[in-house]
């Protein structure tokens, strides 16, 4: 094998550039690291006054501007409470639809609040209420899936979401009372909105209702 020599330009050189593309590795790694660990873990919350707040799973992408037009509020990690005290405009983008949402506000708040998940190993686990309905759910292992969660989730109202091994469906008292199910997930039926976010990987659920106005 012809051994290969470098003078001092050449060992000079090729040290810089690796020195340069062990940075540039570095940096990718980093940026991967932040943007898988750093997700969104707030919910969007809209109270108009002399109306029911409307709220939005965590991740939904949103814009508040201000009269002149510029961005002051979007979705991020930070809870906060933000008061609607002059004229603003907030373009709410769902994940379970192809419509943006634009909301015209004058008074009212918005809020970005931590957003209180429940995980598996808690079963037929009573939780929080959301307009006086509450939920009991069990989340188990899929049969048929590897490393994949089921969920058998139901409100006080009769409002009913499964999801078994990658599929889902929901009814209102009784399975032959099928609802629609939009995105992942909104579920509207002649009661009001149920939104669902499940995460079949950990089995992480987070949920709102809202009854009709």
């Amino acid at each position: 094998m012809k051994k290969i020599e470098f003078n001092y330009y050449q060992k000079t050189t090729l040290m810089k550039n690796l020195k340069q593309h062990s940075k540039q590795i570095l940096t990718f790694i980093l940026l991967i690291f932040l943007t898988t660990t750093f997700a969104q873990n707030t919910y969007l919350k809209i109270t108009q006054k002399d109306t029911l707040s409307i709220s939005y799973p965590p991740e939904t992408k949103f814009e508040l501007k201000n009269k002149h037009g510029y961005i002051i509020l979007k979705n991020n990690n930070t809870p906060r409470i933000f008061k609607i005290e002059e004229n603003y405009t907030l373009l709410v983008y769902p994940s379970y639809k192809s419509e943006i949402d634009v909301f015209e506000l004058t008074t009212g708040k918005i809020e970005l609040i931590k957003a209180k998940y429940y995980k598996k190993g808690k079963f037929n686990l009573v939780t929080y209420q959301s307009n006086n309905e509450t939920a009991e759910f069990t989340i188990s292992d899929s049969e048929s899936i590897k490393n994949s969660k089921n969920l058998h989730f139901k409100l006080s109202n009769g409002m009913t979401f499964k999801y078994t091994d990658g599929k889902y469906n929901a009814y209102l008292n009784t399975e032959e009372n099928y609802l629609n199910i939009e995105g992942k997930y909104y579920i509207e039926s002649k009661l009001g909105v149920l939104k669902i976010s499940f995460n079949p990987n950990n089995g992480e659920i987070w949920w709102v209702f809202e009854p009709k106005k």
